[in-house]
């Protein structure tokens, strides 16, 4: 299993944002999150990236239990997760190759992240070219990633973190500041890529359309509770309407 997660609950304050929450993820699969803004998707990405612990439960990862694994351990656990944010995570002002060399920082040590930032050798290169050419701006390498538009920085998101080789790919909202063709573009070569890589996906979506067309699992949130998990072909329209009406049924 990549993920397992038993009884997970959280609160930010008063506010609870996760309510016993049970999931189990296989190795490999690909995973949509949906549900209405505040429903708990964001906290449970960051839970299963270790960015936070829950406040309840239990988080099996990898067949690790983060919250017992001294920083070492967690840190080398982490290098098997990478983390597309839902605004990218991009540093603005550099080259795109800076950025997609970036996704491979948590597995060097001081002196090699030092010599890769002043000199980055010709396998670096020719690694980074590679996934660029694979998300379709290869000739933006050497350009500035703040020239590009958001489409073609959603790549240089995608890039970087494939350029990382993990083992799970979690994306939180990462279509959301883009138009619709180019969400619908960036999410099919998300799918693809990680198909290719035997890569476990999971990602965060207000898009139901986009999740019903792209992911074979769909796990509903509500309220920081999961309404429903299945297939999109045994989803109701009546259950979707659900999701998201504006009151939660008593």
């Amino acid at each position: 299993m990549s993920l397992v997660l038993s009884n997970i609950s959280h609160t930010f304050g008063s506010t609870q944002a996760l309510k016993d929450v049970s999931l189990d993820i296989k190795d490999g699969e690909q995973v949509a999150l949906i549900g209405p803004s505040g429903c708990g998707k964001t906290t449970l990405l960051q839970i299963m990236g270790t960015q936070i612990a829950p406040a309840q439960g239990s988080l099996n990862l990898l067949d690790l239990p983060p919250t017992t694994l001294p920083p070492r351990g967690l840190r080398q656990l982490r290098m098997n997760i990478a983390m597309i944010p839902q605004h990218l995570g991009l540093v603005p002002n550099v080259r795109v190759l800076r950025n997609v060399l970036n996704g491979g920082l948590g597995k060097q040590n001081i002196l090699s992240t030092i010599r890769q930032m002043i000199s980055p050798s010709r396998e670096e290169k020719s690694h980074c070219f590679e996934l660029l050419d694979r998300t379709g701006i290869s000739e933006k390498m050497y350009d500035r990633t703040d020239s590009l538009s958001g489409g073609q920085q959603q790549r240089v998101a995608v890039a970087r973190a494939l350029y990382q080789r993990p083992v799970i790919i979690l994306a939180d909202e990462p279509v959301s500041a883009i138009d619709p063709a180019r969400a619908r573009d960036t999410v099919r070569l998300l799918t693809h890529l990680s198909k290719e890589e035997g890569v476990t996906l999971i990602i965060s979506l207000h898009d139901l359309s986009l999740a019903r067309e792209f992911f074979p699992r769909l796990i509903g949130l509500r309220e920081g509770k999961v309404a429903f998990d299945k297939a999109p072909e045994n989803l109701s329209d009546v259950e979707c309407q659900e999701l998201y009406s504006l009151r939660a049924d008593k």
